[in-house]
């Protein structure tokens, strides 16, 4: 694995096999680039994987401008253009899910297929409240202030159990955030969704949507949401896990991924 940092200041990883498309993973909020290790092993050994830090996050430097999701679509745009690719299979998590839809929107002739994991669409007025509130506890106290409430949303009560240095690394990843970043880009998970939302054929290319019987904030009426504004995309539900289902169990994950990557990765 190759560790960069683009002209642009975007920390970047690539591995697997020499192409010019590449399988982009894009992160969540306030996580990194490392939280697709289960994935980026498994897909490197078949395909070219790109995943990078989202400015403000990881070894990328902070946003020069407010953030929002066409900033973040700015800079996946402008490391593809630096590093060559022609075309890329991007697979976001939440704000990366958020990140993807808005790239798909506005690139067509750069993106091939797309992957939406557990990511936001319009909320309710309670679940826009319940967020709302976090991003208040956050911008007041950081990260801090909401990071357990999140791991017990995120994993599943044996996984948290069960598994303590795992939810410990990420806990640890969100942490690591300074908090006057973090308010700033917890604002896009706030407000960015109406960026991409009613749409509906702005997306083109082959999509699958993805989220998990028990993702309390992105759960499957959103994510069935997500898919009928997008023609033709297949929608998966993964049952009995939560946000971070791929993180809990990524073998599952990843055999529906590669049955997706399978179809729709451009032959050369």
């Amino acid at each position: 694995m190759t560790l960069e940092l683009s002209k642009t200041g975007t920390s970047y990883a690539i591995s697997g096999v020499s192409s010019t498309t590449a399988v982009v993973f894009i992160h969540g909020l306030g996580l990194n680039k490392n939280m697709w290790q289960y994935q980026i092993s498994e897909f490197e050994k078949k395909y070219c994987v790109l995943s990078y830090d989202l400015l403000g996050h990881g070894q990328s430097v902070v946003a020069k401008e407010e953030p929002s999701l066409s900033v973040f679509s700015n800079q996946l745009k402008l490391l593809l253009n630096e590093l060559n690719f022609s075309k890329v299979v991007v697979i976001g998590f939440s704000l990366g899910g958020m990140i993807a839809r808005h790239f798909a929107q506005n690139y067509h002739s750069m993106i091939t297929s797309l992957v939406i994991l557990n990511s936001p669409h319009k909320r309710t007025a309670i679940a826009q409240d319940a967020v709302l509130q976090r991003y208040h506890q956050v911008s007041k106290n950081g990260p801090l202030s909401t990071v357990d409430q999140a791991l017990k949303r995120w994993f599943t009560v044996d996984f948290e159990k069960n598994n303590k240095s795992k939810t410990d690394l990420v806990r640890s990843w969100v942490l690591s955030n300074e908090s006057e970043i973090y308010s700033k880009n917890y604002w896009v998970l706030v407000e960015g969704v109406k960026e991409v939302i009613d749409r509906h054929g702005s997306i083109k290319c082959p999509t699958l949507v993805v989220t998990a019987s028990e993702d309390f904030g992105n759960g499957p009426e959103m994510a069935r949401s997500i898919a009928d504004e997008i023609p033709g995309s297949d929608l998966l539900i993964l049952e009995g896990l939560r946000h971070m289902a791929l993180f809990e169990e990524p073998q599952t994950v990843n055999r529906h991924l590669d049955e997706f990557l399978k179809i729709t990765y451009p032959k050369e």
